[in-house]
């Protein structure tokens, strides 16, 4: 029965009541005016039984699918071990939701890569994956995805307008469902510093913590000659392409004025007279042993000497880092706390490199697929409980300012401020990935002697024309 019908029969009823309390009074008129306010009230309540009905059809005849959710390990667990959250958060989205089932898989760093591409070209790629806008993006403009604008509908308000244009492809359509969101810095071992009685030559009291290259190679310089043998100030590492966005801003950055690519990032311009300044002054500082020359060394040996104490300093970290190494940071057999610094920079504010996270959706051709991979993120990303604590599984910071995370360390309130200092994001350009090649050797190139300036320029002309492929 429809809500007019309803309406009419209330004022039909009405009507018949005032006539029958012109004529009858008493006993006849209470039994007529309760016998037809019972037959309104029954109506009203069969209609609501119909729509209760109707809203429980609807739920029941939602999407039914198994899909495939494939990450590396970008979360940790309270047990302690990997994958974990990532079975908790399918275990409460499967409990909401029971005609969807969700597969898992655990990549790892190695192969990882490897796998997805494997899987891509045998024609079996999972339905999401949780990554970062680098690969992700490139699978877009291959168009192998989904875009997410549907689902992200509502939530792009509360989204930061940085991580929502590296998430989007050359559509301008958005590919990524951005998560979270963190920047890469440099991180100092405090109990040790201040064991040294060096602390105070790190401005880590500076109210942003800016800092010059003059007051770093100040600090390098005392940590070269109080430190025991077997431990250094730090590392510049640079056997592969692995944690190069940590020697490209340590490079950026010192002298200042030194970007990686233009303004519209249409044309790399790494061969500057401040570049080459940079470069001179990081290749000294190896010889000086100022840090450790890390040509057999990669970011994780540089990190893992941090963790254990070998390395006062890292040039790549961040809390998700920090957490992933919860109960392997040990100094004099005790846990230690990294004060986080930026890069040094004597021209402007300082340059930093950040992560982005997020989760994709490939488009496999069955839209039921489609669709319960696009509930499973909005779930990750929105639920109450959950969403954050995906954002602490995580260790880093959400994407939507509708997530509040609450602390009192000192340094994560630091971190959660470095979102100013974001510099470039040029993961998810054209030629990404042959740039980071060609960067590596730049570095060695650099590293062993060879000219700097001419280093430089290969890079940049190689770099080009990987850009404009």
């Amino acid at each position: 029965m429809s809500y007019e019908k309803i309406f009419s029969y209330v004022l039909i009823s009405r009507r018949f009541r005032d006539i029958f309390l012109m004529k009858y009074q008493g006993v006849i008129m209470t039994k007529i005016f309760h016998g037809l306010l019972q037959r309104s009230l029954f109506v009203l309540f069969t209609l609501s039984a119909v729509l209760c009905m109707g809203c429980m059809n609807a739920k029941k005849a939602d999407v039914a699918a198994e899909i495939e959710f494939w990450t590396f390990p970008n979360f940790t667990s309270d047990t302690g071990v990997e994958g974990d959250f990532e079975k908790s958060l399918i275990a409460a989205f499967e409990k909401e939701n029971p005609s969807i089932k969700v597969r898992f898989t655990l990549l790892n760093f190695t192969d990882g890569a490897e796998k997805i591409e494997k899987a891509i070209t045998d024609g079996k790629a999972p339905d999401i994956i949780y990554d970062a806008p680098g690969r992700i993006i490139g699978w877009a403009g291959k168009g192998l995805l989904e875009p997410l604008d549907d689902v992200l509908a509502t939530e792009k308000p509360y989204i930061t307008t940085e991580l929502l244009t590296v998430s989007a492809g050359k559509d301008r359509r958005t590919y990524m469902y951005p998560m979270h969101e963190g920047a890469f810095s440099m991180a100092f071992n405090k109990e040790m510093l201040e064991d040294l009685g060096l602390i105070n030559l790190l401005p880590y009291k500076r109210r942003d913590r800016r800092w010059t290259v003059e007051e770093y190679e100040r600090l390098l310089t005392a940590l070269k000659e109080k430190l025991p043998a077997g431990t250094v100030p730090g590392v510049f590492y640079y056997k592969n392409m692995g944690g190069d966005q940590g020697t490209r801003a340590f490079l950026v950055n010192l002298y200042g004025n030194a970007n990686l690519l233009n303004g519209d990032y249409s044309s790399y311009i790494y061969n500057s007279a401040q570049a080459v300044r940079n470069v001179d002054w990081t290749v000294q500082a190896m010889k000086r042993g100022l840090l450790l020359d890390g040509k057999d060394l990669t970011s994780n040996d540089a990190i893992s000497m941090f963790v254990s104490a070998k390395a006062v300093h890292t040039i790549l970290y961040s809390p998700q880092l920090n957490k992933m190494n919860d109960g392997k940071r040990r100094y004099k057999g005790k846990d230690f706390t990294p004060i986080y610094m930026p890069f040094p920079n004597d021209a402007d504010a300082p340059l930093l490199e950040f992560l982005a996270g997020g989760a994709c959706v490939f488009n496999n051709g069955n839209a039921n697929k489609i669709k319960a991979a696009k509930k499973f993120l909005h779930f990750a990303a929105t639920d109450e409980v959950w969403a954050p604590k995906l954002i602490n599984a995580t260790g880093g910071f959400p994407a939507s300012s509708k997530i509040q995370i609450e602390t009192e360390d000192t340094e994560m309130l630091y971190n959660s401020v470095l979102q100013r200092f974001f510099g470039q994001y040029y993961n998810n350009i054209t030629g990404f990935g042959q740039m980071r090649g060609y960067w590596n050797t730049l570095l060695k190139e650099a590293a062993s002697g060879n000219d700097i300036q001419a280093a430089l320029n290969r890079f940049v002309q190689n770099s080009n024309a990987a850009l404009k492929e």
